[in-house]
């Protein structure tokens, strides 16, 4: 893609060379900004295609269940594109604006405005087709080692099968029934992720909601929406209870929290 190519005029069908509109677009200064904007343009460009190559390689690659290391490498990439936006703002204000004429101000005006939203839509728009976590495979991953463990859980002093029939996601003591004694079950840390899995596993499961409620709100606005969001709201708290059972009562309380939020601040958005 030639950003600048969309700049180029077309001399024979100019009639009128006396407007601003008019100017021509080979003059030194458009010439020099188009060459200084159209380099940072195709660096913006190597680096958005550098992420749809290798994004999701490196997303999938990242086993840690909070994805540092891509946090890290998509932080880089968006300091890079800012660090190019910036540079070209810089030059364009300080540098171009002051030796521009009347009569050129227009065409270079909309040059560097049509270049900067290109490379901030770029910057934007980079890592949308990017999964950084599958929600769901995590969870079964969580599932699959916490059944494990408890299908395997027996009493330390006499060895008889302990059933585990609720959910503990941390350390508790577990009572056997034939000799009494008192035992850990503890299914481990990768399971005690699960707390912070509930809410974004919940959303996205009930996202279908969530949009017809934002669909709802836009159309006829907040008051006319708030029953659609509570059905959004009863649909996600089900939904953690499912994922995280043990926890209704915080659940329930969270639900309310977000309600009375509603209820306070969404009339202001």
């Amino acid at each position: 893609m030639n950003f600048f190519n969309l700049y180029k005029k077309n001399k024979s069908s100019t009639t009128n060379t006396n407007t601003a509109n008019d100017v021509d677009a080979d003059t030194s200064l458009v010439q020099r900004l188009q060459t200084f904007l159209g380099k940072l343009y195709q660096r913006a460009e190597e680096m958005h295609s550098e992420i749809q190559v290798s994004g999701q390689r490196i997303a999938d690659a990242d086993k840690d269940p909070f994805k540092r290391s891509f946090l890290q490498f998509k932080a880089g990439m968006i300091a890079q594109f800012t660090a190019i936006i910036q540079k070209g703002s810089n030059t364009y204000q300080e540098e171009v604006i002051p030796k521009v004429s009347t009569m050129e101000l227009v065409k270079i005006s909309q040059i560097f405005n049509d270049w900067h939203v290109g490379v901030l839509n770029m910057m934007t728009s980079a890592f949308d087709q990017i999964s950084e976590r599958d929600l769901e495979k995590e969870y079964a991953d969580i599932m699959k080692t916490y059944t494990h463990y408890k299908d395997h859980f027996h009493c330390k002093q006499c060895g008889g099968k302990l059933e585990i029939s609720t959910f503990y996601f941390t350390a508790t003591y577990i009572a056997c029934p034939y000799c009494r004694t008192q035992n850990t079950f503890d299914p481990g840390t990768q399971v005690r992720l699960v707390e912070h899995l509930a809410r974004p596993l919940a959303e996205l499961r009930c996202n279908e909601l969530y949009e017809r409620y934002q669909e709802h709100r836009r159309a006829f606005g907040t008051d006319s929406a708030k029953e659609k969001y509570q059905l959004y709201l009863q649909a996600l708290i089900d939904e953690m209870n499912r994922i995280l059972p043990g926890l209704t009562a915080q659940h329930q309380n969270f639900y309310d929290r977000l309600l009375s939020d509603y209820e306070r601040f969404e009339q202001f958005r």
